[in-house]
């Protein structure tokens, strides 16, 4: 237990004010230790990617350790922060704890309450709330809550209790001010820049989650704003949660809150502890803080200065682990000589990082530091903290190899740095696990090889030989948890339990057919207050019809000259409502991110966002294809069947919608999304029939003809116009061409009917449907096609929602 003094130091030392209490007589505050069995545990949490470099001009592929071997513990009650230096690996280690990270690409485990987790089971007991703020901005602070609340409660409980709970969590989060404020975005006023923080914390733990996750929760606030947001997350944690946040150079006002803070440099632990031991860890380390600074910003200089140096974190890494005090050498480190682009600088390969009392201690040479890696230094290092995800491992022997490959590295590299790998002993990568927590197939930490025969301990990673630990005069702040493959084999026979989300029943807390009304409510009041949503693509619909009526006029008349202009109008119908719906492509890049994060813990299904978002938009859609059909009908006094031409431009509505959706979903941006839109939508235009029969076009691109989803209304409203021999065409040759029908071909029905439509019958609108390679009229089967390619759209949008649009790293 710290003395009452020791806290008097370091407040007043933090505070510049309580002098009495800095000449007060100094105490070791006692460390904290891991309690197992209680909060959330971690242990030997390790994540590493396959990252290419070009080195001497060749591509060569390294191991890059974003996470390194790290343990720990948060209490249920407490406020557990991360931070560390840009890079330092923050965002990182919070998606680990998050079960954010592909399954095997984590080592290590994590157990609540002392019980292994899955990260489907993860993703149910906790929230994440990300960094950006991304919320609806036509909704008041009021709706997001209950729409959190719907959609995260079960149906058992009624509406005015979940009414009730959102009121109360508006009390807690301090919006009772703006609870019926609109959230807002750049071009419409809303809520403030805390409150909407607020906001997206409230719909985060609307359900009381056991665990919070929090990236970066104070960003882009000012410092009133931030201490608001971390104070109210104070008071959830204080009411029973687990929660853990990264946060970038906190306020003295907020550092006060924080129970716990874990400092990570390079993705290594550098301090796990209370803030307020944090002093006193500096001073027994022998950096004491200076009078009148800040200790936590001291550290992240002291952190700096080391990793700049010949020396390396290691230090700060192995006294963190086990207590181990640096010797001389290491205790005044070295500025690292920057490297010429055009040659080595050379250093001493064997420089002392130890005095008297490290040489007995687990001393961790840095990897990439001079002493050993001289042949293997590209100079990354130098770059500071921006290279901090990157860990150089001890250059490999080509016996160790991964999926019966050899690493990319020389053989004669074997020979030069053999004397290397004797020092450090001859070991392998860490093994991927095939899961997230390797409960039964534990995967090897970086820093832990293989136990000797006949010993009864393990050797460290970077250990010389023959080497003991001294008497610790001080217990560590966190002591890493045993390397799993070290336990008794009768031990590792157990099965631990680990907990899973359930086999049986849902993992969602509402019913499906309730998320589609729920989202279908939601959706509503977004196009409603969102008008130009809907009235964008009406107004474009109506002004087109109105020019289109004054282009094309007469277009019931019978002769020659009307054929191709009601060809030329058709084909112009169509294309102006495929290429109308490209406004979609914006609306869902900006709610995908929405849709994200409200999935990402189960919020609902994606079939039900995908149902929802389009009964939404079906009456839409219907309104919009009547307003074009009902005018060009009526001024141009088409032929054709008012309904079927209606029916025909809202199956392609529904279509192009549905296609629209699905590229949105496939690229990054809207940028993109626009000219994949484009670029795809000209091709149907092509090769729909109307440039080029489908006699016309080449074999092997005949199939494009087919996969036009311009071809099925085009060839339907044709048919709706001409099918059959009830018009009759009278004019000269000369006034076919040019135009798309060329060579005009008599259909089979205008020979066997021409004594009954007598020799003035030049034509019927049978023979335009033949000339046009038209084989196919039936209008149903052709709408049924196009209907068809949405269900198609639709489906491949509801896969790539479903097992794509995931925020986990890989």
């Amino acid at each position: 237990m710290a003395k009452l003094g020791r806290t008097e130091i370091d407040l007043g030392s933090l505070m510049h004010r309580d002098k009495a209490g800095k000449n007060a007589v100094t105490h070791e505050a006692a460390p904290r230790k891991m309690v197992p069995g209680h909060g959330l545990e971690f242990s030997n949490l390790s994540y590493s990617v396959m990252k290419k470099t070009k080195k001497d001009g060749v591509w060569i592929t390294k191991e890059a350790y974003l996470l390194n071997d790290i343990s720990g513990q948060a209490m249920r009650g407490e406020i557990m922060a991360i931070m560390g230096p840009s890079g330092a690996g923050k965002s990182t280690f919070l998606d680990a704890l998050a079960g954010r990270i592909a399954q095997g690409s984590l080592e290590g485990s994590v157990k609540i309450e002392g019980k292994q987790v899955t990260t489907s089971y993860m993703k149910m007991v906790s929230s994440y709330v990300m960094q950006d703020d991304q919320l609806f901005p036509m909704l008041t602070v009021f709706e997001t809550f209950m729409f959190a609340a719907e959609v995260r409660l079960p149906p058992s409980i009624s509406r005015s209790e979940k009414q009730q709970r959102v009121y109360e969590l508006l009390e807690q989060l301090g919006l009772q001010s703006a609870t019926h404020t609109y959230i807002g975005d750049e071009g419409r006023r809303g809520v403030s820049g805390g409150e909407r923080r607020r906001v997206s914390i409230g719909i985060d733990i609307i359900h009381k989650p056991s665990l919070l996750f929090l990236d970066e929760p104070t960003s882009g606030l000012d410092s009133t704003s931030a201490y608001s947001v971390v104070e109210k997350v104070k008071e959830i944690a204080r009411n029973g949660s687990i929660v853990l946040m990264t946060i970038h150079q906190p306020s003295f006002r907020i550092q006060l809150l924080l129970d716990k803070i874990t400092v990570l440099a390079r993705g290594r632990l550098i301090y796990l502890g209370s803030p307020l031991a944090l002093p006193a860890h500096l001073a027994e380390f022998g950096r004491p803080v200076p009078d009148g600074e800040n200790s936590l910003e001291y550290l992240l200089d002291v952190i700096k200065e080391y990793d700049e140096s010949t020396v390396g974190l290691d230090p700060l890494v192995v006294y963190q682990s086990d207590g181990t005090k640096p010797g001389q050498v290491a205790m005044t480190p070295v500025r690292r000589t920057p490297k010429a682009s055009y040659k080595r600088t050379p250093v001493s390969r064997h420089i002392s990082l130890r005095g008297n009392s490290f040489a007995s201690g687990n001393m961790t040479p840095r990897e990439d530091s001079s002493q050993f890696n001289d042949e293997d230094d590209d100079g990354d290092d130098d770059n500071g903290f921006d290279n901090s995800r990157e860990r150089k491992t001890v250059p490999q022997t080509p016996m160790h190899m991964r999926g019966g490959a050899y690493n990319a590295r020389l053989a004669s590299h074997f020979y030069k740095d053999f004397s290397v790998w004797l020092y450090n002993e001859v070991k392998g990568t860490p093994r991927r696990p095939p899961s997230w927590t390797p409960a039964r197939t534990p995967g090897r930490t970086p820093g832990v090889t293989s136990m000797v025969a006949g010993k009864g301990h393990n050797w460290s990673q970077h250990q010389t030989p023959q080497r003991q630990n001294p008497p610790r005069s001080k217990p560590p702040v966190f002591s890493p948890s045993p390397d799993p493959y070290y336990a008794p084999s009768s031990y590792r026979e157990v099965e631990p339990e680990i907990l899973d989300e359930p086999k049986h029943g849902s993992k969602f807390a509402n019913p499906w057919i309730r998320e589609v009304a729920v989202l279908s409510w939601r959706t509503l009041l977004n196009v409603i207050r969102t008008p130009e949503l809907f009235l964008s693509r009406e107004i474009v619909l109506l002004v087109m019809a109105l020019i289109l009526s004054s282009l094309f006029k007469d277009l019931h008349e019978l002769t020659f000259k009307t054929i191709n202009r009601l060809l030329n109008f058709y084909i112009f119908a169509v294309c102006l409502v495929f290429f109308s719906s490209n406004d979609a492509v914006p609306t869902f890049i900006q709610e995908r991110y929405i849709f994200i994060r409200e999935t990402s813990h189960n919020s609902y299904r994606a079939s039900s966002y995908v149902i929802s978002s389009l009964l939404v938009y079906l009456p839409f859609f219907a309104v919009q294809g009547f307003t074009f059909a009902a005018i060009t009908k009526f001024v141009l006094k088409l032929r054709s069947n008012l309904v079927n031409f209606w029916i025909i431009l809202y199956a392609s509505l529904i279509t192009t919608n549905a296609y629209v959706m699905l590229v949105s979903a496939l690229v990054p941006s809207y940028i993109t999304g626009y000219a994949v839109v484009i670029a795809t939508t000209a091709l149907f235009f092509l090769t729909c029939g109307f440039f080029l029969k489908p006699s016309q076009i080449p074999m092997w691109w005949k199939w494009l003809h087919y996969i036009s989803a311009i071809k099925y209304p085009f060839e339907a409203l044709l048919t709706n116009e001409f099918q059959g021999k009830r018009n009759c065409y009278n004019g000269s040759v000369s006034d076919l061409s040019p135009g798309p029908l060329g060579q005009v071909k008599i259909s089979n029905l205008h020979i066997r009917s021409a004594a009954e439509l007598g020799a003035d019958c030049k034509l019927i609108g049978e023979d335009v449907l033949h000339t046009m390679d038209i084989s196919l009229e039936n209008i149903w089967v052709d709408i049924a096609i196009l209907l068809g390619w949405g269900v198609l759209y639709r489906l491949c949008f509801y896969l790539v929602l479903r097992f794509y649009s995931k925020n986990e790293r890989k």
